[in-house]
């Protein structure tokens, strides 16, 4: 649990400094699609770490786990875009790119995260 709640945190300071920082590179209009995606993107991961370190002790599952957030990435990406293909609520371009960029960078800093609370021998 400690784990997880450390890197929604952290994960949280850097979606909110981004997605600040994104919407000083796009226009008034985007800015909203910069702070859903955002937005998305920290949930998204939160449920995809939260599936990974369940299953971090046991090895016979954490393949399953890491490849099933993998899955869920993918998934939610997918869908947003088709949603937005088919709808005028958001720009589709900097929903999708600032999505990938806020889950690359969450999903870089997995790692840094995934092992606090194991005990080291």
């Amino acid at each position: 649990m400690k784990a997880w709640l450390a890197y929604a945190g952290v994960g949280l300071v850097i979606v909110v400094a981004g997605a600040g920082l994104g919407t000083l590179l796009v226009s008034a209009s985007e800015a909203g699609a910069v702070w859903f995606a955002a937005g998305l993107a920290w949930v998204l991961q939160l449920v995809a770490f939260a599936g990974l370190v369940a299953v971090r002790e046991r090895t016979e599952w954490f393949l399953a786990g890491w490849l099933g957030g993998l899955v869920l990435r993918f998934g939610v990406v997918g869908l947003v875009a088709f949603w937005l293909s088919r709808s005028d609520v958001l720009p589709l371009a900097p929903v999708l790119l600032s999505l990938v960029v806020f889950v690359f960078v969450l999903l870089l800093m997995e790692p840094l995260f995934l092992r606090r609370g194991l005990q080291t021998r």
